[in-house]
């Protein structure tokens, strides 16, 4: 399961797009230290949700870069007294320290599905040495003794109190890490830099010696996982189910009947709700809502409570079954599979079978006196039999509460204010419906999606009115929606209008007064420098300027801006680097902007990513364009240079210091580095370039398969780059490709509308590939963009990745689908005659 605890924390600012967590509305709850007048000789900063204080005077050791940390955990109710304690030891010593800034920022990091590295960090204390860190350590101890607090994941506690350690690093570096991904890192004694692992559990780095006071503390650990593992709690753990702030969900074998059953762990003073409650809180809750339902086939039986150093354990019967969101993955309607009408019905009888069973165990609930609340297909079991369990009650009250707040997973929550039967029958529609169509969380962006997404669904599954439950009204007799919104109900003609209204959506995200965005956009453009291609400026530049839109200078100014404050680590690649801003600013007119940031990149090494992202394909495919502009035979060397390198990635031997795609895909594949050989093809005619192409597109398709083949930044983008190939040779196995992932595209309903990753680029490739039926297929897939939009008196406006918030970014938001629609209607389908790759 994809971790959400980062998507999340962006979320935390503002309902309507994503946004840094220091734009967080807390300055109500901010403590004193952060606001009241800075200590004598120190200097402050905000650095995301931290305040850092640092000694600022003559003689004040530098901080170190890395070494060994103290980290302060914290109950809201304490967190105050913890960190005038904490203040205190550290600005007598002249230590750096950094702490939440607010009471809002430390309930927000501990909920329950944030980041777990960051969950029960408080206060983070900063040694210059081993011998500064014994002594500072000694006196946080003896200051904060008895206080309660969570434990810090990866961290060794070391006392009775909130206070624990790791080694790691104390400024920002990153190095490469699993498949191509990029991850904090440190310094080994050589300087090499290695991963700065932030797991679950303490470990130390192979060359780290632990300081003789940290031993005993260490060894009380083991010993304490050790009693553990030989006391009297009688069940070993198989496998994990489900991970989380509040604690894990286990599959257990009891140690003496071998008899199986789930283990639903509570932390202590971990996992908050919205409400601020805490898991182990919501644990006993559950227990008692449980006890309540013994009996009901539908709920599993519950066994006890146990508590196991300071964790609750609920003890409860393993239902054998599987996930009702795992059984639509394995039945549902997909790319690649049997579509036809047929299948389609089959699958709809199969989801009517289903939904009644949900309807019969909330009756069931209901028989009890009680109602769920939570129902999402992540808490149904559909068991062997046939029949339905309902599991994760942390959330089920009495039926008879009115007024009730709203709570659930997004896209299933009922509107707040209604009464639990309502929440129960409103998460028994959602459910229905995301088993047709799952795109529920657009009905949060925008209530009348509701009226409109069960209409498609009906006529997709060929339903009668009466199939399926009914949406309960909303609560207290609020008005109907205003109807849903329609595109291009007069066909092709509607282009104009709409693109008007994607262009002043667009614009009304604009904040060129801020420097780390400069459109709404997924979150990680804040980590990338707020300039790039995939995310960040660029890309909306390069589609308004495409889509013939005058950009503003305005605009280009700040691009230019965001691109000279980009370090040397966000200068690798096209898509996601310096290459693709020097590329858009060359198309805008701005041709010494352009050189002086391709200069810039001569300073960063070389990346060790072969794709169009971040790799050395997209930075060769930049040169070899800007050479045949500007006639500059040593950039089209180079770009030649890097082909060969790519080449031979795929050659027998030792070879290049590159790193193969963890999967295939234009963007961050193999199919980067066989559009660059195409290119060089054209430019020299050599052979040998079209030989490379075909060996690259061979490894993408042995790795392209299943649900991403419709997906640009999948099949659709492997099949674009063989559609050039073909051009020049005939290939039947490439061509049979092509026929496989035009179907899919025309068959598919994709989550999202952006254009690496959705509907947007599979337009795109539908109008590229052709083939019978080409033009209606496409028209079709183009007025179901509707489903996306949320429109406003502003604009147009669409969701990007995982449909939380809207976004106008290239790769998932407004400007890919303007660039998309702009190739369909104006540029005859050639999408990567447009992106700056030709």
């Amino acid at each position: 399961m994809p971790d959400l605890g980062p998507t999340l924390l962006y979320c935390a600012a503002d309902t309507r797009y994503y946004e840094p967590s220091e734009r967080l509305q807390d300055e109500a709850t901010r403590y004193p230290l952060t606001v009241a007048e800075v200590p004598a000789g120190w200097r402050r900063s905000l650095q995301g949700l931290w305040t850092v204080l640092r000694p600022d005077r003559a003689g004040a050791a530098e901080t170190a870069e890395q070494g060994w940390k103290i980290h302060l955990a914290a109950v809201p109710e304490l967190a105050e007294h913890t960190l005038d304690t904490a203040a205190a030891v550290c600005l007598a010593r002249g230590v750096p320290f950094k702490f939440l800034r607010s009471s809002t920022a430390l309930r927000l990091v501990s909920r329950k599905y944030l980041p777990r590295t960051a969950s029960g960090k408080f206060v983070t204390v900063y040694p210059s040495d081993d011998l500064q860190f014994t002594e500072v350590l000694a006196e946080l101890v003896a200051a904060l003794d008895g206080l309660p607090g969570p434990d810090i994941l990866g961290d060794l506690r070391v006392g009775r109190g909130p206070v624990h350690v790791r080694y790691g690093a104390f400024v920002r570096k990153t190095c490469p890490g699993p498949g191509g991904s990029t991850v904090l890192a440190m310094s080994t004694p050589s300087g090499e830099l290695v991963p700065d692992v932030r797991g679950s559990t303490f470990r130390l780095p192979d060359w780290v010696q632990l300081p003789p006071v940290l031993q005993p503390h260490l060894d009380a650990r083991k010993a304490r996982l050790q009693a553990t593992r030989d006391g009297d709690f009688p069940y070993q753990v198989l496998r994990t189910l489900h991970i989380s702030n509040a604690g894990g969900v286990y599959l257990a074998r009891h140690r003496t009947t071998e008899a199986l059953v789930v283990l639903r762990e509570a932390r202590p003073y971990s996992g908050l709700d919205r409400d601020g409650t805490e898991a182990i809180e919501r644990l006993h809750r559950e227990y008692r809502t449980l006890a309540r339902l013994q009996g009901l086939g539908c709920v599993p039986e519950v066994y006890g409570i146990a508590t196991v150093r300071d964790h609750h354990f609920l003890i409860e019967e393993y239902l054998e079954g599987e996930r009702l969101d795992d059984a639509v993955r394995a039945r549902g309607p997909q790319p690649g599979r049997d579509c036809s009408e047929q299948a389609l019905d089959a699958y709809a009888r199969w989801v009517q079978t289903v939904v009644d069973g949900l309807a019969a165990a909330l009756d069931s609930v209901h028989s009890r006196g009680l109602c769920f609340r939570d129902l999402h297909p992540g808490n149904v079991l559909l068991r062997p039999d046939g029949t339905v369990a309902l599991v994760d009650f942390e959330y089920a009250v009495p039926l008879t509460e009115e007024d009730l707040p709203r709570v659930g997973a997004g896209g299933f929550a009922a509107p707040p204010g209604g009464t639990g039967l309502q929440a129960d029958q409103y998460g028994l529609w959602a459910t229905w419906l995301w088993l047709l169509l799952p795109l529920n969380p657009m009905v949060d962006h925008d209530p009348a999606k509701a009226e409109q997404l069960e209409a498609a669904a009906r006529e997709r599954f060929r339903l009668p009115p009466g199939a399926g439950p009914r949406r309960p009204p909303a609560p207290g007799g609020t008005e109907p929606p205003r109807p849903p919104e329609e595109l291009f109900v007069g066909g092709a003609s509607d282009w104009p209008s709409v693109r008007d209204r994607l262009v002043a959506g667009i614009h009304a995200t604009a904040t060129p007064e801020r420097e780390d965005r400069l459109f709404a956009a997924e979150w990680a453009v804040f980590g990338a420098g707020g300039h790039t291609l995939d995310h960040g400026a660029a890309g909306v530049l390069l589609a308004l300027h495409r889509a013939g839109v005058p950009v503003p200078a305005e605009y280009t100014d700040w691009l230019l801006a965001s691109g000279r404050r980009a370090g040397p680590a966000q200068s690798q690649g096209l898509y996601q680097g310096l290459h693709g801003t020097a590329a858009v600013l060359d198309e805008l007119g701005c041709p010494d902007g352009r050189d002086e940031l391709l200069a810039r990149t001569r300073s960063a090494d070389r990346p060790p990513f072969a794709g169009l992202a971040r790799g050395q394909a997209g930075v060769a495919l930049n040169l070899a364009r800007l050479a045949l502009r500007t006639g500059d035979g040593g950039l089209l060397a180079e770009a030649e240079q890097a082909a060969d390198r790519l080449e031979a990635l795929l050659g027998e031997g030792p070879g290049p210091r590159l790193l193969l795609p963890a999967a295939a895909g234009l963007l961050h594949g193999l199919s980067g580095s066989a559009l660059l050989q195409l290119r060089l093809y054209r430019i020299t005619g050599e052979q040998r370039r079209l030989t490379a192409a075909r060996a690259a597109l061979a490894w993408e398709l042995e790795h392209c398969a299943g649900p991403r083949l419709p997906y640009l930044d999948g099949g659709g983008g492997v099949a674009l780059v063989a559609r050039e190939y073909l051009e020049h040779r005939d290939d039947p196995e490439l061509s049979a490709f092509l026929a496989t992932v035009r179907g899919c595209c025309a068959d598919d309903v994709p989550l999202e509308p952006g254009l690496f990753g959705g509907r947007a680029g599979q337009i795109a490739v539908l109008a590229r590939l052709g083939g019978t039926d080409a033009e209606n297929q496409v028209l079709t897939s183009v007025r179901r963009l509707a489903w996306h939009a949320v429109p406003d008196q502003q604009g147009l406006f669409f969701p990007g990745a995982g449909l939380r918030r809207l976004s106008a970014d290239l790769a998932t938001g407004a400007a890919g689908i303007l660039l998309a629609l702009h190739t369909v209607f104006e540029a005859k389908g050639d999408l990567l005659a447009v992106l700056p790759t030709g």
